[in-house]
């Protein structure tokens, strides 16, 4: 049965208010419920990524401190090789040895062939 614009007129157009306020209520509602979904998802991001960047920092500060301390061994064997080296005979010590082992050798078979001859 049709309505008669007379009767239904003012009932039509609170009918469609209602239904703009109820779609419009319905459309926020949705819109800020997967709006709270996503922030609770960044939220949970955010907080694993926390979680990791204080490990990975924690596992870097264990990184430097065991560079600095190897460093530390680095720098002192390199200046315990220095002295090391330093006390090892030159070049011309050794011919100042080979030298004076000749001389020893030569002298030391002269007297032994002199003791041997007499």
């Amino acid at each position: 049965m049709p309505v008669t614009p007379s009767e239904g007129a003012s009932w039509g157009f609170v009918q469609w208010m209602l239904t703009l306020l109820s779609t419009f209520a319905v459309s926020a509602g949705a819109f800020l419920w997967r709006l709270l979904l996503r922030l609770e998802k960044l939220d949970d991001a955010q907080a694993r990524q926390r979680i990791e960047f204080e490990a990975a920092r924690a596992s870097g500060e264990a990184a430097m401190l065991r560079l600095a301390e190897r460093f530390g061994q680095i720098h002192e064997d390199h200046f315990r090789l220095r002295e090391t080296i330093g006390a090892l005979p030159t070049r011309s010590d050794l011919r100042d040895l080979e030298d004076w082992l000749a001389e020893r050798l030569t002298s030391l078979s002269d007297r032994l062939d002199r003791a041997v001859d007499t």
